[in-house]
């Protein structure tokens, strides 16, 4: 996990113990290293969030990182969610809400709008009379193409 997809999670209130755990094994795999990094990345569940996070900010300290702008964490976090669509790395529908909720809370970009219509889209296929007869691999297509739309377009995110 990324420092600033870890950083966006707190933000956000959704950080668990085993982000930072994770966090730590992909800073292990990014050359960097510190007595409290090696010790966070070992931890197993069960894990007690306070001593997690404890080693968390001994590492920061140790590492002299800066917290980054709550902002740049959710830009950052916005793109790692388009690149996951293209990549087809995990449940695309499922993605697309989470980007739905990122733009909802965090932009004012029209661009950005077009995932509330494609979140509606996808209640409309799950739960709704799906009067257009949209399907899965339609609604996939559409949610690639967008993706692929906005990464290839560089977004100024406001």
């Amino acid at each position: 996990m990324d420092t600033k997809i870890l950083y966006y999670k707190k933000f956000e209130g959704s950080v668990k113990s085993i982000d930072y755990v994770n966090w730590a094994i992909h800073m292990l795999e990014k050359d960097f290293s510190t007595q409290s990094l090696n010790i966070l990345s070992s931890f197993s569940e069960p894990l007690n969030i306070f001593e997690v996070e404890d080693y968390f900010s001994r590492i920061i300290r140790e590492l002299s990182l800066q917290e980054p702008l709550h902002e740049e964490c959710a830009k950052y976090y916005l793109y790692d969610l388009l690149s996951k669509i293209i990549n087809g790395e995990e449940d695309v529908l499922e993605i697309a809400y989470e980007i739905y909720y990122v733009t909802r809370e965090h932009f004012t970009n029209e661009e950005l709008s077009v995932w509330y219509d494609i979140s509606e889209k996808i209640d409309d296929y799950r739960y709704g009379d799906n009067i257009t007869k949209i399907t899965k691999g339609d609604l996939i297509a559409a949610i690639v193409s967008e993706a692929k739309k906005q990464l290839n377009s560089n977004l100024n995110l406001n």
